[in-house]
C-alpha cells in the first residue's frame, strides 16, 4: 500500500529532516504539505484524503490545536489518524490534545531520532485509511 501523509508545520527544515527520514525506512510514502491549519482545511475541504495528518503544534495563523478540533468536527476528515509532533509541550498540553482526539503525541527530536519506530508503527502494524483522493 502506498501512503500519503499530509505535513502540517511551518518550519521548512523539520519538514526536509522529516521527508529524509521516512523515505529511508519507507519509500512508499508520499510526502504533502501545507505550512499552516488554514492551508490544511482549504486542502482537506478540496476533497484531499490523506491516510495520516501530521500536524506542528506550534504555528501561525491556526495553530495544530485548532486544526485536531477542526479535523474531529469534519464528518469527512474525522476518520484521519492525526498524530502532533512539535519542538515542546507541557504535560497540561498532552492531555489537551489528547482530550481533543489525537491518536499521538511526539516529540520533534525523538520521532526523527527513532523514524524507523514510527514508520513501523504507523505503515506496518497499524490500519489506515485508504486513500480516496489524489493530491489537489
Amino acid at each position: 500500500m502506498n501512503f500519503d501523509i499530509l505535513v502540517v508545520d511551518d518550519d521548512d527544515d523539520d519538514l526536509m529532516l522529516l521527508a529524509s527520514h521516512i523515505k529511508q525506512c519507507n519509500e512508499r510514502v508520499t510526502l504533502t504539505h501545507v505550512r499552516d491549519g488554514i492551508e490544511a482545511t482549504q486542502k482537506l475541504t478540496g476533497g484531499f484524503q490523506p491516510n495520516l495528518i501530521m500536524v506542528d503544534a506550534n504555528m501561525p495563523l491556526m495553530d495544530g490545536y485548532e486544526l485536531l478540533v477542526w479535523v474531529m468536527h469534519s464528518e469527512n476528515c474525522c476518520h484521519i489518524p492525526v498524530v502532533v509532533w512539535t519542538g515542546a509541550i507541557s504535560d497540561s498540553e498532552v492531555v489537551r490534545y489528547y482530550r481533543a482526539g489525537a491518536n499521538s503525541l511526539m516529540l520533534k527530536q525523538d520521532a526523527l531520532r527513532d523514524m524507523e519506530s514510527f514508520c513501523h508503527h504507523w505503515f506496518k502494524l497499524v490500519q489506515l485509511p485508504k486513500l480516496t483522493s489524489t493530491p489537489n
